[in-house]
């Protein structure tokens, strides 16, 4: 997992730095259910275009590869419309 999750953190970055558009927010919330919130927002206005929540100690419904297939095609300038 932690490797996905440096993947994830690496994507982030990359989509900040190639997109004019999009930046990728990145939270997380060390409860009991080690939530981690993932979302792809304009810069123009903060808007949310993706939004997601996986807790981390409970069999996610979204996994990571999931997550980073989608910041993968945002950064890839596939989405930058």
């Amino acid at each position: 997992m932690e490797e996905k999750l440096l993947k994830i953190f690496k994507l982030a970055n990359l989509l900040n730095a190639k997109q004019e558009k999009v930046y990728a927010q990145i939270t997380y919330i060390a409860n009991d259910d080690q939530t981690l919130e993932l979302s792809i927002r304009l810069k123009k206005d903060y808007s949310y275009i993706q939004q997601c929540k996986v807790e981390l100690s409970k069999e996610a419904l979204i996994s990571l590869d999931n997550i980073i297939e989608l910041f993968e095609k945002y950064a890839g300038g596939a989405m930058n419309e």
